[in-house]
């Protein structure tokens, strides 16, 4: 089938390349609609899918300090920090792992074009900083004047650093700032590594990828080769965060992704399944169609004291069996949405939204290195011992004798999960790599058949349009034109803009009553934070301070972390709110203006035959087609507070909560700022151009082509036929 492929997808060029005067513009449009590659390039990559001994691509993908680096070094460095922690997105370079008989690694660091990039946003960045600081500066000072006050500026500029920390440009900005920190840009555009050993080359990797490496700024990327087995026969592509600044690296790291069999998408068990993955999900599913893919949900050591941990009375392993399950809910509920908007990516989702808790791992990179460190505890650090005590304090059977701790942290670690889903992988490599091959001849072949069959209809269509006008026609529509855009401007222009409006209106209205409803959900779950115990004491009195009195009294209390949980997937569910509604407008309000737009071109335009509709359609149809909606950025908006655990007394509760509700104040207003800013984005990029202006030039254009063809009728005719006869020999 894949020789058969090929011939007939040569043939489909070779009739284009023939017949190309007349079936040009309508092979451009389908070739981009259903992905049409060359007959060479599809060869070419269908060697590469059969090239014999081939690797197996193991993809690791999701967002900056997701634990991606932590879970890998965890499975093939029993815990060694070969591959360091990622600070913010342009710090995080583009790993690529694989077996070697040497301990080497090569580094590519970014060009001078690249770097001259990044500072230009550098320089975006401080510009705003400037202008946001002069702004606050001012107000901070009117306000100390009318208070009698010194105004604290540096109160000011921590505040500013704070807020723009979710600025566009912030990750240009601080990779800019290490490289000035670090001095001039390498002359070479690679740096080789090599090592006698594991420990030899993680302490020479720092200098290059490690959080305060030198050369760190400068690094884009770097694969490294060692002699262990767990990397036999695959290849560990470890991403940089999703939505990469850098589009170099970003597209570096697209071409690696798109070579993978297998792809375990990383995601804080807190805030799983984020709107940024499922950006890198939609782009990576729906264009190559991954074989096997799994959600892994990390640093999940920090979700069993909480609700999970009451509604299973502290039992360790039903905690861990909830955990799973509400997290597979919550992927199944999120994936079906983007399903739902992305029909395309349905196929790749259904593996993940069917598999349910089988497919979600959950791990804990902390938990692994204490079992790796348990008989060094005095090495621990102080989040291993905060964990730690936390386990004990509401897990203590499970960690009360030295077997039961490391059998039980090793459950949590879940290494050995991972671990057995790439050896399952590893083992099945020819029949993945099989499967994928077929998939990929299989949407192929449709695809070409789909566009075999649009350039029949097309070309059929074309020859109509030129047997059935006449030059008469064609002149008297070129003579018409001006009545009919005088008459036609104000309609198709004002029905435009009310679509807009409606479209803006629409999803105002309806992200507004959604995002109400949590807030007000989530306030509602505050009195479940809420308790109290007695607490009790007892003084000394009387000769010699002999006798004793108890008292008690009941004293309040609040569980922090239930409300913590509460407003961070607060932040969550807002974000799927505006994109979900607003991804569910966009496709019903293309549909929308193109009808309500004709219908009105028609109303306006008495003499409906002094325009060629079937052909304004089309011009109609494609300009709706190629208006895009901007993208969508609430930022990363995470409550945090100094409080933690239980708290008591009236004063350090009212503190806390007064922390929170500044919080959802700020959050409210982010959303109803963010809301704002995506609704005026889209306003301005559908009203940029007056609609009319690019509809009657396309349709010009149009006319001008069909009239070329008119003047040589019978030879475009004969062409169109002849075309038209080659095509439906193709099989």
């Amino acid at each position: 089938m894949q020789e058969a492929l090929v011939e007939k997808l040569s043939k489909l060029e070779n009739v284009i390349t023939r017949f190309n005067d007349v079936i040009e513009q309508d092979a451009d449009a389908f070739r981009k609609e259903y992905g049409i590659i060359s007959a060479e390039a599809m060869q070419e990559h269908l060697a590469k899918l059969t090239e014999e001994n081939r690797l197996l691509n193991i993809g690791i993908i999701g967002r900056v300090k997701a634990g991606k680096s932590s879970l890998l070094n965890s499975i093939f460095f029993n815990g060694e920090s070969v591959l360091p922690k990622a600070a913010t997105p342009m710090t995080a370079s583009l790993t690529v792992m694989t077996y070697g008989d040497n301990f080497s690694a090569t580094v590519e660091y970014f060009t001078l074009q690249e770097i001259e990039t990044i500072r230009k946003w550098h320089s975006s960045y401080k510009a705003d900083w400037d202008e946001k600081y002069e702004e606050k500066k001012k107000e901070v000072k009117e306000r100390a004047k009318k208070r009698g006050e010194d105004p604290d500026m540096e109160k000011v500029r921590r505040s500013i650093d704070t807020d723009m920390k979710n600025h566009r440009n912030f990750a240009s900005f601080d990779q800019y700032e290490r490289m000035q920190e670090s001095g001039p840009a390498p002359t070479e555009t690679r740096q080789s590594i090599n090592a006698n050993s594991l420990p030899e080359l993680i302490g020479k990797l720092d200098e290059y990828v490690g959080s305060s490496g030198k050369m760190m700024p400068y690094s884009k990327s770097v694969e490294i080769q060692i002699p262990t087995d767990a990397l036999l026969d695959i290849c560990v592509v470890d991403t940089p965060g999703i939505n990469d600044p850098v589009k170099s690296r970003e597209a570096r790291t697209e071409e690696y992704l798109k070579k993978c069999d297998v792809v375990f998408i990383i995601s804080p068990a807190g805030q799983f399944i984020s709107k940024e993955d499922t950006d890198l999900m939609d782009r990576l599913t729906s264009k190559e169609g991954v074989r096997e893919m799994y959600l892994v949900a990390s640093q999940a050591d920090g979700q069993f004291y909480g609700s999970i941990g009451e509604q299973t009375n502290f039992n360790l392993n039903k905690a861990v069996e909830k955990l799973c399950v509400n997290l597979s809910s919550h992927a199944k509920s999120t994936l079906s949405n983007l399903k739902y908007n992305h029909p395309e990516v349905a196929g790749q989702f259904d593996q993940l939204i069917n598999g349910g808790k089988d497919r979600v791992i959950i791990t804990s990179a902390i938990c692994h290195a204490m079992q790796l460190n348990y008989d060094k505890q005095n090495t621990w650090d102080k989040d291993m011992n905060h964990v730690w005590g936390l386990l004990n304090q509401y897990y203590r059977d499970y960690f009360d004798s030295d077997k039961s701790a490391e059998t039980n942290l090793a459950l949590l670690s879940g290494v050995e999960k991972v671990s057995s889903k790439i050896e399952l992988a590893r083992k099945e490599k020819d029949k993945i790599i099989s499967q994928k091959q077929a998939d990929y001849i299989n949407r192929q072949a449709k695809n070409i058949d789909v566009f075999l069959k649009e350039l029949v209809k097309a070309a059929k269509a074309r020859s109509d349009m030129v047997k059935n006008t006449d030059m008469v026609s064609i002149a008297a529509q070129k003579k018409n034109i001006e009545i009919f855009i005088s008459k036609g401007t104000e309609a198709i222009d004002g029905t435009f803009d009310d679509c807009v409006d409606d479209f803006k209106l629409n999803v105002r209205k309806e992200v507004t009553v959604k995002s109400t409803d949590l807030f007000n959900a989530v306030k509602g779950q505050f009195g479940a934070a809420e308790g109290s115990r007695i607490a009790t004491w007892t003084t000394r009195g009387g000769f010699f301070w002999l006798f004793k009195t108890h008292h008690s009294r009941e004293v309040r209390t609040f569980r922090t972390g239930k409300v913590k949980s509460d407003l961070n997937d607060l932040v969550h569910d807002l974000k799927n709110s505006l994109i979900i509604s607003a991804e569910a407008a966009k496709i019903e309000w293309k549909k929308t203006v193109q009808s309500k737009v004709t219908h009105a071109l028609k109303d306006a335009v008495e003499d409906v035959e002094l325009i060629n509709i079937p052909l304004l359609k089309t011009v109609l149809r494609q300009l709706v087609n190629n208006l895009e909606l901007p993208n969508l950025d609430l930022g990363s908006n995470t409550f945090t507070s100094s409080y933690s655990g239980t708290i008591e007394e009236d004063y350090n509760i009212d503190r806390f909560m007064d922390e929170v509700e500044r919080f959802m104040l700020d959050l409210r207003n982010v959303f109803n700022t963010a809301m704002d800013e995506f609704l005026s984005t889209m306003d301005n990029l559908a009203k940029r151009e007056k609609v009319s202006a690019m509809l009657f030039s396309n349709f010009n254009k149009n006319l001008d082509s069909l009239e070329k063809d008119i003047q040589n009728k019978k030879l475009t005719l004969d062409r169109l036929k002849e075309c038209t006869t080659a095509l439906e020999k193709i099989s």
